[in-house]
């Protein structure tokens, strides 16, 4: 909420200053673009790391729900507890994730961190790269017509 605030306070001071409102619009749609550049360049990254992690057996546990970082899932590999690499979504928890089940997942350990991608993992990143990948084009493709053609 802070931050679209600031953003409204931001668009006014820059109208006040007497700069164009289409120059300030082209300024945000910049801005988005390199927020989506950066998401894609995310999951490209999340490929990657899902692509060197080794396939195994996870046992689902349980959610674990931090209100500073987030809700995830915890498996047990091995006899060690490992927490997800990304958020579990919490809404449907109970048709995603069944307590005691086995389920493939691909695990990569590096010192004392560790990366764990389960099946709503692949889900995240099948999902998100394209997105992602489409949605910046897309908008770059717009932004180079508008200021160049």
């Amino acid at each position: 909420m802070e931050f679209i605030i600031a953003l409204i306070i931001i668009i006014v001071l820059l109208l006040i200053l007497g700069v164009s409102p289409g120059l300030i619009m082209g300024g945000v749609l910049g801005l988005i673009e390199l927020l989506l550049l950066f998401m894609t360049g995310f999951f490209i990254v999340s490929v990657v790391l899902l692509l060197i992690a080794k396939p195994v057996k996870a046992k689902f546990l349980r959610i674990y729900i931090s209100e500073v970082v987030g809700t995830f899932a915890i498996y047990r590999i091995d006899g060690e507890e490992y927490r997800n690499t990304f958020p579990a979504e919490i809404m449907f928890v109970d048709k995603i994730y069944h307590e005691g089940r086995t389920y493939s997942a691909r695990f990569r350990k590096l010192g004392k961190k560790h990366l764990l991608f389960d099946w709503y993992s692949y889900i995240v990143i099948g999902v998100g790269l394209p997105v992602s990948a489409l949605l910046a084009g897309g908008l770059g493709w717009f932004l180079l017509n508008l200021f160049i053609g």
